[in-house]
Formats: C-alpha cells, sequence, structure tokens
C-alpha cells in the first residue's frame, strides 16, 4: 500500500487554495487514501505548524476556524517519534543543513517506505538526493 507524508507546506497550500496544483495533488491523494489505495501520515508537529500557518496567512479569524475544521477532517494518520529517531532526525539535519521540522516529515517517509509530499522548494533543494520525496 501506498504511503504519503505531508507537510504543513502542501495542505496550507491545498486548503488555502494557493496553488492549484497542490491542491489537485493533495485531492488525488486522498482519493486514494479514501479506497484504501494508500495511507496518509504525518508527525504529531504537523498540527501546530499548520495552525500557526493558518494564522499568519488569515486575517478572518472565523475563515481560519473553517480551515481548521477541514484540515481536521483529514483522515492523516499522525505518528510521534521516539528519542532513537529524534537522534537520527538532528544528524540529518546537521548533514542536509535544513530545519529539523522539514527533516522529520521526510525521515518519517523514509522510515514508513513512503514518499514525503512537499511544497518546500529550498528543502526539496537540498534533500532531493535521498529520494522518496516529490515536490509540488
Amino acid at each position: 500500500m501506498k504511503k504519503y507524508v505531508f507537510d504543513a507546506s502542501v495542505l496550507l497550500r491545498a486548503i488555502l487554495d494557493k496553488e492549484e496544483k497542490a491542491a489537485r495533488k493533495v485531492k488525488e491523494i486522498f482519493s486514494e487514501v479514501g479506497s484504501k489505495k494508500a495511507e496518509a501520515y504525518s508527525s504529531s508537529f504537523l498540527v501546530l505548524e499548520f495552525a500557526n500557518g493558518v494564522r499568519f496567512s488569515l486575517n478572518d479569524s472565523s475563515y481560519a476556524l473553517l480551515v481548521w475544521e477541514r484540515f481536521a477532517e483529514l483522515p492523516i494518520n499522525f505518528f510521534s517519534f521516539n528519542q532513537n529517531h529524534l537522534q537520527e532526525i538532528l544528524k540529518l539535519s546537521y548533514q542536509l543543513n535544513t530545519t529539523v521540522y522539514d527533516t522529520s516529515y521526510h525521515f518519517l517517509a523514509k522510515l514508513l517506505g513512503g514518499t514525503f509530499v512537499t511544497c518546500d522548494k529550498q528543502y526539496y533543494q537540498k534533500a532531493k538526493k535521498l529520494g522518496d520525496i516529490v515536490f509540488i
């Protein structure tokens, strides 16, 4: 079964309709999830990162709450890292010269044998050599 790992960048762009390509890809993936052909994952950190992205993308708090509800309905399995995972993520973030946050999503995809889906071009450029990543 396919496994996809999402970061906040792709979900924010898709749900806020800021990028048509991201919205199409996310819809396509969640269609696969709905038909049991794939599973969606992310780290437990995604919840706070997404909420923060909404906070600083929207001035209308009522609309922000509607966006939050759309996000909360997504069938995402949340993963919590253990100490060994965090040590590996920290090492890898130094090797790639990337944030621990971004690196953790990619690490999770590799750990699960899945694909990391992102709209973060800077991270993608630094980490694409590791594989298991798609830039939208």
